[in-house]
């Protein structure tokens, strides 16, 4: 489906390529750098999911796939595994041009694609959750943003929490912080960490929409 729609697959390619240019390049701090790139990949791979998969429940496709003998659960973990595919493969050019433009090494640019890879799966069973509580774009793309934020500030993308704070223990715990650390280290050196909290999130997560999948099931499989 991702790649019949050429114009959107341009657009989902070329639109973060053309972010990472012009931030890579322009004279701005290396730390406001990496905050960028975590703020554009992991939007990129919320909304990427959970408004394709409104729209596949407006138009009913939804109805008829669980109606087929899919249960609802397997639907949903297998929609967002294939959101995560799809938004890795559109990033890919824009995460290794990142990279080039950061003068990475190798193994930094291999973690920072390890972390990318398990920041979209998570990402887009966020996106998953928001598109069953939402009946319209518009309110699924508030939401989204709000909840993106929010977990963005808790992994430490817009300020660094003082030691010890309540802060530096909900950093510790944030699914996305292993990907802004992952470009800090790009950046500015030093070990990358969270990945620890990002597993667990992307072990974790996956179950939650699993439980809660026949109850949501209920908005998305409506009739379009």
């Amino acid at each position: 489906m991702a790649l019949s729609r050429r114009r959107d697959l341009a657009l989902w390619v070329l639109a973060p390529l053309a972010v990472v240019m012009v931030v890579g390049t322009d004279a701005v701090s290396s730390i406001a750098t990496a905050s960028w790139y975590a703020v554009l990949f992991t939007a990129h791979g919320m909304l990427r999911t959970s408004l394709p998969v409104l729209r596949d429940s407006e138009r009913g496709m939804t109805a008829r796939v669980i109606r087929g003998g899919v249960s609802p659960s397997a639907y949903l973990i297998q929609r967002a595994a294939a959101g995560a595919s799809v938004s890795l493969a559109q990033l890919l050019p824009a995460a290794i041009v990142a990279g080039i433009l950061l003068h990475a090494s190798f193994s930094e640019l291999l973690v920072m694609l390890a972390a990318l890879a398990i920041s979209l799966w998570i990402a887009t069973l966020i996106g998953v959750l928001v598109a069953s509580v939402n009946r319209t774009h518009v309110e699924a793309c508030a939401l989204c943003g709000v909840l993106l934020l929010l977990l963005l500030h808790m992994s430490g993308v817009f300020r660094v929490p003082p030691t010890g704070s309540l802060g530096a223990a909900l950093e510790e715990a944030s699914p996305f912080r292993a990907l802004h650390e992952a470009f800090v280290r790009m950046v500015s050196g030093g070990g990358a960490s969270g990945s620890v909290a990002e597993l667990a999130w992307a072990i974790g997560l996956p179950a939650l929409v699993a439980a809660v999948a026949p109850r949501l099931m209920g908005s998305l499989a409506r009739e379009g």
